[in-house]
């Protein structure tokens, strides 16, 4: 058995994640009751990197088909998260990004949910994915921070290790 075997059946998904910021407000969409993944929580904007696909065009993708927005002020890369899941011998990586754009946009409803401009400081007490309510609270505190997380699961989905570093 060669060092590679481990990976033979080990699939990585990779996914971009955005928060998009105008004018001291942030956009967040509050997922619909009837998605599989994270029902009724705040997240940012983002899904999966396409085979063949580079970050930055998925990014952009992602952001056009569920906001319409496509011109940027700014765009940083702030985290690479990784979420294990043994279950299935699967990981995701995720990318997230931070954004700012020129004017506030109202952001129509859509199949995945509807969309809120929200002051983030008022994100401490909406429903969100651990990883992201985690990373809010950093970049409260350093919106300059680069993280590098790290969320184990069990076989129920469930966080049973994490690590956060922050760089810079």
């Amino acid at each position: 058995m060669t060092h590679l075997d481990l990976y033979k059946n080990y699939k990585t998904v990779l996914s971009v994640n955005a928060l998009i910021f105008s004018k001291g407000k942030l956009l967040l969409l509050k997922r619909s009751a009837n998605k599989k993944v994270d029902p009724n929580m705040y997240a940012g904007i983002g899904g999966k990197v396409e085979p063949h696909e580079d970050f930055y065009t998925a990014l952009r993708r992602e952001i056009k088909e569920e906001t319409g927005l496509t011109k940027f002020k700014s765009v940083r890369l702030f985290s690479v998260t990784q979420h294990p899941f043994p279950p299935s011998d699967c990981e995701w990586v995720n990318l997230y990004f931070m954004i700012t754009i020129e004017k506030q946009v109202v952001v129509p409803k859509s199949e995945d949910g509807d969309f809120f401009w929200i002051d983030p400081k008022k994100t401490k007490k909406l429903p969100m994915p651990t990883d992201l309510k985690k990373y809010m609270q950093i970049l409260a505190k350093d919106p300059n921070a680069f993280i590098l997380g790290y969320f184990d699961h069990n076989e129920d989905g469930k966080i049973i290790n994490e690590k956060l570093n922050i760089l810079g």
